[in-house]
């Protein structure tokens, strides 16, 4: 079994950050965070600090970009919705905005919130910055511009069915904005209000200098980004993928779900959270999933190239594993994944309460 339950003692908190701190050092990642949460426990690990040339050591308050797994929190509001019969997963786009419907989108006139859910609205996929050069200028507000971008969407040619899709994100927080009267950003800060948690949008040192800083990479080695950096994502996808949460809070949204699933109801029903992680085959709404050797697996990760996020959910087990880190090369990306795996390979290390 991938994954194994055990009962933790305060011990395993020095053992995870002794074990993120080896894989931190071994890969050369400027911060790691690690979280092994259940149903009815949450333990941490956290190593490194908040840029690669400072000595500040990061803390579990200190909030990572959580990149595409954005996408996890934009279904949970539209799932919150379809429980209150506002809204479904059948709804059509163009029955919201039957004002933009015409002869140059018809290609797309049947697509539903839930085909821009899956990455099953064939819209282009608006993952690489090279995209957004073909724009036109979008000007207003961020919802004003939330709908201009929906409209040059929809009149581009089809993409294959399945096509991993940052612009259906954008074009489902429209249909979420059109029922509820609220700006994208006012159902985030709704939503975590209620639960309680904390979050950004944006790369987290624009909030606070002293949170981490992203990396990318020049000439082999990783640089950090100030946060007047040139790069930035665009406001009108950050539904997509635009937002930073700390590891405890981010852990508690996790554990909701963990609930949801093999508890039972909490903020949304359980029914809600299956239908969520394995309403679909392969990708379903905000989460991925899989079966490998007769177990269940929801995953996503999440970057936009300077933070990296892993998540994996194990549903025999009731485990899920979160694995933050402020780079995204490919050796740190190869860190966290193995960090991930000493987590649940190395259980006797782990001390029975």
């Amino acid at each position: 079994m991938l994954f194994s339950v055990v009962g933790w003692t305060q011990n395993t908190a020095i053992y995870l950050d002794s074990l993120t701190e080896n894989i931190r050092k071994e890969y050369n990642i400027p911060a790691l965070a690690v979280a092994y949460v259940t149903p009815n426990s949450m333990y941490y690990g956290i190593a490194g600090t908040t840029k690669i040339d400072n000595d500040q050591k990061v803390t579990l308050k200190h909030k990572f970009h959580i990149g595409s797994n954005t996408k996890a929190v934009t279904s949970f509001i539209a799932m919150k919705f379809i429980e209150e019969n506002k809204i479904s997963l059948d709804t059509k786009f163009f029955d919201l905005f039957k004002e933009m419907k015409s002869d140059k989108n018809a290609l797309y006139h049947d697509i539903t919130l839930g085909d821009l859910l899956s990455h099953n609205a064939q819209v282009h996929s608006y993952t690489a910055g090279n995209e957004f050069t073909k724009l036109p200028e979008l000007k207003g507000a961020v919802s004003d511009k939330r709908k201009a971008f929906a409209e040059f969407v929809l009149t581009e040619t089809p993409v294959v069915k399945g096509t991993y899709s940052n612009a259906g994100y954008a074009l489902a927080a429209l249909m979420l904005e059109r029922i509820s009267g609220k700006s994208y950003e006012e159902l985030v800060q709704n939503t975590f209000s209620e639960l309680g948690l904390d979050y950004f949008i944006g790369f987290p040192n624009k909030e606070n200098i002293d949170n981490p800083w992203g990396h990318w990479v020049e000439f082999f080695t990783n640089v950090p980004l100030a946060p007047d950096h040139f790069y930035q994502l665009e406001d009108f996808m950050v539904s997509a993928g635009d937002l930073s949460m700390d590891i405890v809070d981010y852990s508690k949204f996790i554990q909701l779900h963990l609930k949801g699933l093999f508890v039972g109801d909490n903020y949304l029903k359980t029914e809600s959270y299956k239908t969520l992680h394995l309403g679909k085959s392969n990708m379903a709404y905000g989460w991925g999933n899989i079966k490998n050797n007769e177990q269940t697996f929801s995953y996503h990760d999440g970057s936009a190239g300077t933070f990296y996020t892993h998540l994996l959910i194990s549903h025999e087990t009731q485990v899920a594993v979160i694995v933050f880190a402020n780079a995204a090369d490919a050796n740190t990306q190869k860190g966290i994944y193995k960090l991930r795996e000493q987590v649940v390979q190395n259980n006797d290390n782990f001390v029975n309460d």
